[in-house]
């Protein structure tokens, strides 16, 4: 007797042998859970930028200004990883959705804050 599993002819092989098989070959297909975790933090990242000309005056400019260069492209990452979750959630019932949502929410709201602050500062120029 062998501690080596030899292969086995498929005529050799029982039907639960067979089943037990294909099941693992499904596993080993099968698609990594969402959980949207990505999303939150792009979004809880790009929220955070917004703060940083916040930041006391003793630091350097490009500490304080720099990241909010990034707030829009890191935004539309977490909306870019967010929805693509959402959609694939959206039939499992047991699926926890709030990491995506929250994640998207942030993600827009890092959106529209710089946008609504453009147009609030062309309606002051005119």
């Amino acid at each position: 007797m062998s501690l080596v599993k030899e292969p086995v002819e498929p005529e050799q092989q029982t039907e639960s042998e067979q089943e037990q098989e294909q099941e693992q070959e499904q596993e080993q297909v099968a698609e990594p859970e969402r959980r949207g975790t990505a999303s939150l933090a792009l979004g809880a990242t790009a929220v955070a930028m917004l703060g940083c000309p916040f930041l006391p005056e003793e630091l350097p400019p490009w500490i304080r200004f720099f990241p909010l260069y990034l707030v829009l492209p890191v935004a539309i990452m977490a909306l870019v990883c967010g929805l693509p979750d959402l959609w694939a959630m959206r039939g499992d019932e047991g699926a926890a959705r709030g990491r995506a949502r929250i994640g998207v929410a942030l993600g827009t709201v890092a959106i529209l804050v710089p946008l609504a602050a453009c147009l609030l500062m062309v309606q002051l120029l005119e």
